[in-house]
């Protein structure tokens, strides 16, 4: 089963190499026959590069895991169990993020060396991708750390100034407490009085309205005997001039007039007397209706004043309002500034970290040169040995080449000696067989 990583395949020099930057000196011979614990070792230091996350970090929250569950035996078992999970499942997700998406546990329980170094690689090309996008990151982040403090700076002045005026304002109210104390003393009295007032004016409109009443009736029965007055009056005139020169009728009429006259001068009276009382209610209703014009004056002076005082309230409140604005606006820079402190403390720790991968980096790079150095140096003095060496080979083989054109020349001698032997004994044979041929009657071919 083979990693789908999108990495290439380095070699274990160069892998030894990497792990070296780190700190972690790992043998030749353990990658070739890599171990379990081995594997989760190299795997963990890879995923700590990364995220910082040890094996050590992953003991506390399975404890506290253990600790919340329903179990009752909680022993090493569970918690080495439980922590392996996590660890497994960590890894999983750096090995995603890695495009590795074929990680199990079973490349840490049972790893060979094709897969080890399949995954190393895919892993240590990871990280050194994430160094290399470090860089940019650091710079972005200390400039967003200066401009946070200075608009830190700028939060600090503004909550100062902010701070003073609420203290100010707190100043302000305690020194107008006592007046408030008061006007809400006097709001109250003149609220109960307003009440009274409005109790009694009632009381004094409902008489008003009766003696208005009353009045009318008094008008309307006054015209009303004026008219009997007149009718009266004219039925007179005409008796008078209908009356009889008869004494007795005379004595009669007037003896009936002056009872008639009687009765209208106790009724005349009596309208009188009554005239006299309205007149005096009148008065009286005059007076009353000049206390309740003080009254409505007194009232309208008190609706101004409560309204002042209304406007006094909605301004305190309002006041109120911006103070506890002003104490939720100062919580919430308090806690951005808290914000603020934790991310510089975290750019100043992620700095320090990069700073201290950057000098690891740079030692291992030193190591590394002075280590090529010396093996230029020691190829170098190979080479110089090599110069000598291919020196001497070089005259063994002109003395050679020598030899071998002596020894071409003396071979193509006897070759040549061998060659002329060789016709002359052809043509014998020749002979030979022509002779034996003409010997024994046959043709030759």
């Amino acid at each position: 089963m083979g990693a789908k990583g999108t990495y290439s395949l380095m070699s274990i020099p160069d892998i030894i190499d990497s792990l070296g930057v780190w700190g972690l000196t790992v043998e030749e011979d353990r990658l070739l026959r890599p171990t379990s614990e081995f594997v989760e070792f190299v795997f963990c230091a890879c995923l700590a590069q990364v995220t910082g996350i040890n094996r050590e970090d992953l003991i506390e929250p399975a404890q506290e895991s253990l600790a919340a569950s329903s179990i009752e035996d909680k022993d090493t078992l569970y918690l080495s169990a439980l922590t392996h999970n996590l660890l497994c499942y960590h890894l999983t997700r750096f090995a995603n993020a890695a495009r590795v998406d074929d990680f199990s546990a079973y490349d840490i329980s049972r790893p060979t060396k094709d897969r080890t170094l399949l995954l190393l690689s895919a892993f240590i090309n990871f990280v050194k991708f994430t160094e290399q996008l470090c860089n940019p990151f650091v710079n972005e982040l200390a400039s967003r750390s200066d401009a946070l403090l200075v608009e830190r700076d700028q939060i600090s002045s503004q909550l100062a100034q902010i701070q003073r005026r609420i203290q100010e304002l707190k100043a302000k109210r305690d020194q107008d407490e006592p007046l408030c104390q008061e006007f809400r003393a006097k709001n109250k009295q003149l609220g109960d009085l307003v009440l009274q007032t409005k109790v009694s004016q009632q009381a004094v409109m409902q008489e008003v309205d009766l003696l208005k009443e009353e009045k009318t009736k008094l008008m309307e029965r006054k015209e009303h005997i004026q008219r009997e007055l007149e009718a009266v009056s004219d039925a007179n005139k005409r008796i008078k001039g209908r009356i009889v020169q008869s004494p007795e009728r005379v004595k009669r009429s007037i003896s009936t007039m002056s009872v008639n006259r009687v009765e209208y001068k106790k009724t005349v009276a009596i309208n009188e007397a009554k005239t006299r009382d309205l007149q005096a209610k009148i008065n009286a209703l005059v007076i009353i209706e000049q206390d309740l014009r003080t009254c409505i004056d007194q009232l309208s002076v008190v609706e101004k004043e409560m309204k002042s005082l209304q406007d006094m309230q909605k301004d305190l409140a309002e006041l109120k309002d911006q103070l506890d604005d002003k104490k939720i606006e100062r919580n919430e820079l308090r806690l951005k500034q808290e914000r603020v402190a934790k991310q510089l403390e975290n750019a100043h720790a992620k700095l320090a970290l990069t700073q201290q991968r950057a000098a690891d980096k740079k030692a291992a790079n030193e190591r590394i040169n002075e280590r090529l150095q010396a093996e230029y140096e020691h190829m170098d003095e190979e080479r110089k040995e090599n110069d000598l060496h291919l020196t001497e080979v070089r005259k063994e083989a002109s003395e050679v080449e020598e030899k071998m054109s002596e020894h071409l020349k003396s071979s193509e001698e006897e070759l040549n000696n061998l060659l002329k032997e060789y016709w002359s004994l052809k043509a014998l044979t020749n002979v030979y067989m022509e002779t034996l041929a003409a010997k024994l009657n046959m043709k030759m071919s």
